[in-house]
């Protein structure tokens, strides 16, 4: 499963406090408070935001990886291609939408709106469709060129 435990590390290294890093992803701080504690799982958009803030990987971020080198070619996220990256994955791997869904314990429509960008992929799907197809979650979230999942 994903861990959140880095957030607090990596705000704390940086000497931010909660209601700093809130006001930085404009949230209210209990918000924030909630996703560091692992209460509530922070959205993908949020994770981004922070991890474009720090200049770190998403995969850093949520454990997946212990390499702190940044390799994000652009910042922000765009659903749109992360849902043209799940077709495309979908696809290489010979999956349909169905058995796709049912991998993931969602309905094929959830895909469909995932994949035409319609919806935002919240972090478990996320983290489950990194392992589905052995690519990061950078990757998947169109936010580096090329590394390969090591380790989930």
């Amino acid at each position: 499963m994903v861990s959140f435990e880095r957030l607090k590390y990596i705000r704390e290294d940086n000497d931010i406090t909660q209601a700093q890093m809130a006001e930085i992803l404009n949230v209210k701080r209990s918000t924030y408070s909630l996703w560091e504690l692992g209460i509530n799982i922070i959205p993908l958009k949020y994770l981004s935001l922070f991890a474009d803030y720090f200049n770190y990987s998403l995969d850093y971020i949520l454990s997946l990886t212990n390499n702190r080198q940044n390799i994000l070619l652009k910042k922000g996220l765009d659903n749109k291609k992360i849902g043209n990256n799940i077709r495309y994955y979908r696809i290489k791997m010979k999956l349909s939408q169905k058995e796709l869904a049912d991998m993931l314990n969602v309905t094929q429509a959830c895909i469909v709106r995932y994949e035409k960008g319609l919806v935002s992929l919240p972090i478990s799907n996320a983290y489950e469709l990194s392992k589905i197809f052995n690519i990061s979650i950078n990757k998947l979230c169109g936010k580096e060129k090329n590394k390969e999942l090591i380790n989930l």
